[in-house]
């Protein structure tokens, strides 16, 4: 199963959905770097998809 990482910016409309960590962090950091906001990034792979469930 593939992870999922939630990464937003909370001074900006910024934010993704990635299955790879590596790729989530590069995301957050460059976004960080280049605009000065700050960011969160979360690990939510263990969290159930709403809607999906039967």
């Amino acid at each position: 199963m593939a992870g999922r990482y939630h990464v937003v910016c909370h001074e900006c409309a910024f934010e993704g959905l990635y299955e790879d960590s590596s790729v989530a962090e590069g995301q957050r950091d460059a976004h960080a770097s280049s605009s000065g906001h700050r960011m969160s990034l979360r690990d939510i792979s263990s969290q159930e998809t709403p809607g999906l469930s039967q």
